[in-house]
């Protein structure tokens, strides 16, 4: 199953990895935005509005409790590439899968909707990217707090 999930991931992430943008501060044109389909479970993505413009993607099968996390990065990323909520952090440890964009890569690693700096996002709707070297602050507030709170609780995650 996580090598079928992984290449699903991976083609939604090739196109989106092209663009890719680091910055330290969230971008006025970058949301969270939730999709779903029957074949590929839901897909939480921060992102800039209709482009492939991504940074990161959560995806899960309903009521599953697990979650895929993906980052895009350069394909030599140096330093760690993972996610922080207020006080908790989870490292993704896997290495940099290459991409057929030339210096872009993904880091995928399947997570527990449970675990704390999930747990933390679901609630609080703060999070913050780290790749690259750099830490980009990927809030979700407004409407997009609500889309959020919806993918966890949808994934198997009381919210």
């Amino acid at each position: 199953m996580r090598t079928r999930s992984i290449f699903g991931l991976s083609a939604a992430l090739v196109i989106a990895a092209a663009c890719a943008h680091q910055t330290t501060e969230s971008r006025a044109d970058m949301a969270w935005a939730l999709n779903q389909t029957q074949s590929e479970g839901l897909k939480l993505v921060y992102g800039e509005a209709r482009s492939d413009n991504v940074l990161v993607m959560l995806s899960c099968q309903p009521q599953s409790g697990q979650v895929e996390v993906a980052v895009t990065t350069s394909d030599r990323a140096s330093g760690a590439v993972g996610l922080a909520s207020q006080r908790e952090g989870f490292d993704l440890t896997s290495p940099v899968a290459p991409t057929p964009i030339q210096g872009v890569g993904v880091v995928m690693e399947m997570a527990s909707a449970n675990t704390p700096t999930l747990n933390s996002f679901a609630r609080t709707g703060d999070l913050d990217v780290r790749t690259a070297g750099r830490t980009v602050s990927a809030p979700a507030v407004g409407a997009d707090r609500a889309m959020v709170a919806d993918f966890f609780g949808q994934c198997g995650q009381p919210v």
